[in-house]
């Protein structure tokens, strides 16, 4: 202990103090480096622990469901009803509408007015009514239906089946106690088949008309034309 107290030795005193200085800063300097390297391992070690612990909820928000079938914007589904039909179903297998049968249907015939002045042109209204307990289809379109007007001496002067532009069908379903209705107005000319041009007004006068649809004959319907 005295000779680390009081060093002996040729050299001067003052030389092997420093000497030790130098020898204890150099121990004291590997001794930091090394707490501060297992330190540093130490750290590591935790994040890495750390890393491995899943937070649920991350999880869970990255999670999405499986893509399914899609189409493009815009594109129709190839199973839509098409054609001139109102797309209500007109066959009969299960769960289908019917056909209306005849007796289920009530048609009438009315106008807007039974007297019509100079310029008045008549409109008449064809109305199919459903009277039965269950929807039903029937078909409306104007190669099933017509209207007839003739003269106080029974003369046929218009029939709609003379300038008739289309007979396209037109397929409806018909709710119980619902009906569908169709609108002609009548320009007060003669027709004749074929539909000639160049027609002439018809005489003043009371006229009778009467609907058919679908062999179906209506109430006749008194009108008078004056000028």
């Amino acid at each position: 202990m005295s000779s680390v107290l009081h060093p002996v030795g040729p050299e001067d005193k003052g030389i092997y103090w420093r000497r030790r200085l130098v020898t204890i800063v150099v121990l004291l300097v590997v001794i930091v480096l090394a707490v501060v390297g297992i330190r540093a391992l130490t750290a590591t070690d935790d994040a890495a622990a750390q890393g491995q612990k899943l937070d649920p909820s991350q999880v869970a928000s990255t999670l999405t469901a499986a893509p399914g079938p899609s189409t493009s914007p815009g594109a129709t589904p190839t199973d839509s009803p098409t054609g001139s039909a109102t797309g209500s179903p007109t066959a009969t297998g299960t769960g289908a509408v019917a056909p209306c049968e005849p007796a289920a249907l009530n048609v009438a015939l009315t106008s807007d007015a039974t007297t019509y002045g100079p310029g008045k042109a008549p409109r008449f209204v064809l109305t199919v009514t459903n009277t039965s307990q269950t929807a039903c289809t029937a078909e409306i379109g104007s190669g099933v239906r017509g209207l007839v007007a003739t003269d106080a001496s029974g003369a046929q002067v218009w029939s709609t089946a003379d300038c008739e532009a289309s007979t396209a069908s037109q397929v409806y379903t018909i709710q119980p106690s619902k009906n569908r209705a169709m609108t002609t107005v009548w320009s007060r000319l003669h027709s004749a088949a074929g539909c000639p041009p160049d027609q002439q007004a018809v005489a003043d006068g009371n006229y009778t008309v009467t609907a058919t649809w679908d062999q179906i004959v209506t109430a006749p319907l008194t009108i008078a034309l004056t000028s």
